[in-house]
């Protein structure tokens, strides 16, 4: 086994897929949502009239948390690598098996 430390992590990259992690997490978490909304809303309704309903918002909380996602997850990235030159970066182990 050997040790080895991560000293940099490329930040376009890594921003990129944690966005798209982020996306598929989400996309999961509104479908549960207006599933539940239909069940058990006010009017029950469909799912589809409930997403047709709320579409403009959805569109616009989804397009604004992308955003953030990718800009937080982007500054973490220079953070850590600021902070690994002087610290050391994290440590992993690798087995040669």
């Amino acid at each position: 086994m050997s040790t080895r430390h991560i000293v940099r992590i490329a930040p376009l990259h890594t921003s990129i897929l944690l966005t798209l992690i982020y996306c598929l997490v989400a996309a999961i978490v509104v479908i549960f949502g207006a599933v539940l909304m239909a069940l058990f809303g006010e009017h029950n309704e469909s799912l589809l009239a409930v997403l047709s309903r709320e579409a403009d918002v959805l569109l616009a909380g989804a397009l604004l948390n992308i955003a953030v996602a990718f800009i937080i997850s982007m500054l973490i990235s220079l953070v850590y690598n600021f902070l690994a030159k002087y610290l050391g970066g994290i440590e992993i182990t690798l087995d040669d098996d």
